[in-house]
């Protein structure tokens, strides 16, 4: 896949992921927070129920849906009104909700004719509220939106940055020949682990209540299915903080290449290996190993190793900062790529170093 096209797909995500998460996560949610900051400075008033009026909608699916209408007779500052609203909450719901509470609680003060609390701005007294709380479903219905949606759309424009970051296409040889200090990083999938988990939290623990919340609405499996999902969730945070302990444990690992022919380097450890375990481990095993890969067409399956090699596995002082190696891998095919992966203190890194897409390429055509 040609950068061009990784790039024009990107795009697409990188433009309506974010499009999606601002109109159905940020926005909803800045609606939010300004009605709870107005709304600190609202005073109550004496009042009775006006009209109170149950409205029925149906769904395409002819799911039946409720939505609750009412107004209010008050008197503020000497000055009678008479208008506002049950709630700043006004989409239509499924039976037991939150709009079915609302009417009982008011069809019950219309009954015995009783005296209620409805709360306004001052200065703007002839929009009155009667229940000015924000409900919590809103909320965790645009909260995954906000932060899923405009999380991979952000992530999408940080992968076309570093896609034509300046010098990237350069060849390891290009570069070494311009005294640049080729250090590759290791990849560890943590990121992707970190997010995944993080994406799944925020959609259960945002699913659940509202399911859960109104159980007269759902039937008995929907309610037992969402339940698992957090249970689910509080596994990925298990399985997460371990992985990252193991993570931190390792420290990070750096590789740099010092010459391609044959291929020669070191990794250098951040901190030494061994730092951060007990002191009493004076030894550590390491394995590291150069796989040759050869890359799918089309990238619909996973790269195919052909080539191996062992460069260690064995234990390694505790302390050590450094170590070098040289290898001669066989000499590069089309559609191939370098493979080091690295294993210390039960955590796998990967260093990828792609080769040269020309058939019968020397090793230093290995672009990084």
């Amino acid at each position: 896949m040609t950068r061009l096209t990784q790039t024009l797909i990107a795009l697409l995500f990188g433009i309506l992921f974010p499009l999606v998460g601002f109109f159905a996560g940020l926005l909803p949610l800045y609606h939010q927070g300004q009605i709870w900051w107005s709304s600190r400075v609202y005073v109550a008033a004496p009042a009775r129920v006006g009209s109170l009026e149950r409205v029925k909608h149906l769904t395409s699916k002819k799911v039946q849906m409720y939505q609750t209408r009412a107004t209010f007779r008050y008197t503020f500052a000497g000055r009678q009104y008479d208008g506002g609203r049950p709630s700043f909450y006004n989409r239509a719901e499924r039976p037991g909700g939150f709009q079915d509470r609302l009417y009982d609680r008011l069809n019950e003060a219309r009954q015995g004719n009783a005296m209620i609390e409805v709360w306004l701005d001052p200065n703007h007294p002839e929009d009155a509220v009667y229940d000015p709380t924000l409900t919590w479903e809103t909320t965790a219905a645009s909260l995954p939106f906000a932060v899923i949606f405009t999380g991979f759309g952000l992530g999408a424009w940080v992968f076309i940055f570093r896609l034509w970051q300046r010098g990237r296409n350069k060849t390891i040889a290009q570069r070494l020949q311009e005294g640049q200090l080729i250090l590759i990083e290791a990849t560890t999938g943590i990121p992707v682990l970190v997010s995944v988990t993080l994406a799944w939290n925020v959609f259960s623990w945002s699913l659940a209540p509202i399911v859960m919340g109104n159980p007269r609405a759902h039937s008995l499996l929907p309610v037992v299915i969402t339940f698992l999902f957090p249970v689910a969730g509080l596994v990925l945070i298990f399985l997460t903080c371990g992985q990252l302990r193991k993570r931190w444990l390792a420290g990070q690992p750096v590789l740099e290449i010092t010459g391609i022919s044959p291929l020669r380097g070191r990794f250098h450890f951040r901190p030494a290996i061994g730092q951060r375990s007990p002191p009493l481990e004076l030894m550590h095993h390491i394995t590291i190993s150069l796989r040759v890969m050869k890359n799918a067409m089309g990238g619909k399956n996973q790269p195919l190793k052909i080539w191996e090699h062992c460069l260690r596995d064995g234990p390694v002082a505790r302390g050590t900062r450094v170590l070098d190696f040289e290898v001669d891998p066989p000499r590069e095919r089309m559609r191939e790529s370098l493979a080091f992966e690295l294993e210390i203190a039960g955590t796998k890194f990967s260093f990828l170093l792609p080769r040269s897409r020309a058939p019968g390429g020397a090793h230093d055509r290995m672009r990084v």
